[in-house]
């Protein structure tokens, strides 16, 4: 707690900057969460590629330098091969379809600003998409958006373990305590 307090008045952060701190709290989980989401995704293209350890040096280098996208493209790919042997596997699309919209939950808020109006007491987020042709967007974000994408990310995560081990991996807020 010292350390946080000094590293506060050293670099001037202020409470609830840039955003109000329920706000940043839940930025940080969504953040730890996708983390999960992602090592869950490295470890499956090992296991699908057939190596014996999760963490096989020849699988972590082949994805080290994978976007991500590119990584759930592997597992697509490695599934597709895969289903006429292990037929639990037909359901990978599911599976990959909620990885994909995991992701496209997260980069609404990793990759564009979060900006907090004092005047109108709200938390919005901007963003510029240029597929075909450019449109800019501001939308004021709740707290449950975030949340929601938090969910996504850590729903997508237990899908995918259940993919790969078989056995059903509920979202925390379904497992029993």
């Amino acid at each position: 707690m010292l350390l946080y307090l000094t590293l506060m008045k050293k670099h001037k952060f202020r409470d609830n900057w840039p955003a109000p701190n329920d706000y940043l709290l839940e930025l940080g989980r969504m953040t730890t969460v996708w983390g999960s989401l992602e090592s869950a995704v490295n470890i499956a293209i090992s296991r699908f590629a057939g190596f014996q350890s999760p963490l096989d040096f020849r699988a972590v280098i082949m994805v080290a330098h994978s976007n991500f996208q590119q990584r759930v493209n592997i597992i697509s790919s490695l599934c597709e091969q895969l289903v006429p042997k292990y037929p639990r596997l037909k359901v990978y699309k599911s599976v990959v379809a909620k990885i994909q919209a995991a992701q496209k939950a997260r980069n609404k808020f990793a990759h564009n600003p979060i900006v907090w109006n004092q005047d109108t007491q709200d938390v919005k987020v901007s963003y510029v998409t240029a597929r075909g042709s450019m449109k800019t967007s501001v939308e004021v974000v709740k707290i449950h958006d975030i949340m929601e994408a938090t969910a996504k990310i850590h729903e997508a995560m237990c899908a995918l373990h259940t993919l790969v081990t078989g056995r059903e991996l509920k979202p925390m807020w379904e497992r029993d305590a």
